[in-house]
C-alpha cells in the first residue's frame, strides 16, 4: 500500500497530544460479530452518530488536530464478541476529503485509498493523529466538516472478515458536549428571540429527517455543526420538524 514518509520532527508536536490508556467511550471499540466480521460497538464512539472536534495547532503541523477518537477492543459483556489471539487489525483508507490526513505512530501520512496502518492485535489500543491541514493547497477555509471513510481488516491468523465502511466526520467548529441539551439560543444571547427564529429557519433549509442541515443564509451560519449545537434537540444529527416543535416549546414554555 502506498504511504508517504513523515518527518521525524513531528514527534515534538505529537508528544504534546495526551494518549489515554484503558477502555473508554471516547474510543471506537473494535470487536467481531457472531459471523466473525469486524465491527464496532455501540458502547464506544460511533462515527456515524458523532462529530469529532479537532483543536487548533501550529508549528510543524498547521490547522487542527487531535488524537481522539482512538481505537480500543471490546471486552466480555459487549454485544460484540472480543477479538481472539492472533488477530492483526488494520485501518485502511477508503476515501478522505481534501486537506485531511491521518498520521500514525510510524509518522506515516495516510490519505489516499488503500493507505493503511496496523492498529494492533486482540488487545489493541491505539491513538492516531487526525489532522486538517490548513497548508494544503486544497484546503477550503469555508469548510467546517471533513469526512474520512475507512474499513477495518484482519491480516492475522484469525482471518476475520473486513468491516463495513466507517465514515468519521471531523470539525474545526466547537461541538456541544455529550449530555448537554440543545437550548435554541443560537447566538448565545441568553434569550430566545427573533434572531434565533431566523437561525432555525436557515438551519431547516435543505434539511429534514436523517439529513445534515445545509444552511444557506451566510448571515446566520455557514456551518451545519452550529445548527446541530443549537437546534438538534433529539441528538439525531439533523434539524427537522420535530426539532422545530421542541424549539417552540422551549421558546414559548409550551
Amino acid at each position: 500500500m502506498k504511504r508517504n514518509p513523515w518527518r521525524m520532527g513531528i514527534w515534538i508536536v505529537l508528544a504534546g497530544c495526551g494518549t489515554a490508556y484503558g477502555q473508554h467511550q471516547g474510543d471506537v471499540w473494535v470487536g467481531r460479530t457472531a459471523t466473525d466480521l469486524l465491527a464496532i460497538s455501540s458502547n464506544g464512539f460511533v462515527p456515524e452518530e458523532n462529530f469529532a472536534p479537532l483543536s487548533p495547532v501550529s508549528g510543524l503541523l498547521q490547522g487542527w488536530t487531535n488524537d481522539d477518537p482512538g481505537f480500543d477492543h471490546v471486552v466480555a459483556g459487549d454485544a460484540l464478541d472480543p477479538l481472539q489471539a492472533g488477530a492483526a487489525i488494520w485501518l485502511e483508507v477508503v476515501a478522505m476529503d481534501p486537506a485531511f490526513q491521518l498520521i500514525d505512530d510510524g509518522f506515516q501520512i495516510l490519505h489516499d485509498p488503500g493507505d493503511d496502518t496496523l492498529l494492533g492485535g486482540s488487545t489493541l489500543h491505539e491513538h492516531l493523529t487526525w489532522h486538517i491541514n490548513s497548508q494544503d493547497p486544497a484546503f477550503d477555509p469555508a469548510q467546517c466538516i471533513w469526512n474520512a471513510t475507512f474499513v477495518l481488516r484482519d491480516d492475522g491468523s484469525t482471518g476475520y472478515g473486513t468491516s463495513a465502511p466507517l465514515t468519521f466526520s471531523f470539525t474545526n467548529a466547537p461541538v456541544r458536549s455529550a449530555g448537554v441539551l440543545a437550548t435554541g439560543d443560537f447566538d448565545e444571547s441568553g434569550a430566545i428571540d427573533a434572531a434565533d427564529d431566523a437561525a432555525l429557519a436557515a438551519c431547516l433549509d435543505g434539511g429534514g429527517p436523517a439529513h445534515l442541515p445545509e444552511p444557506m443564509d451566510s448571515q446566520v451560519t455557514t456551518c451545519p455543526v452550529e445548527c446541530l449545537n443549537a437546534f438538534d434537540f433529539d441528538d439525531d444529527r439533523d434539524v427537522d420538524l420535530q426539532d422545530a416543535a421542541a424549539f417552540q416549546r422551549v421558546a414559548h414554555g409550551g
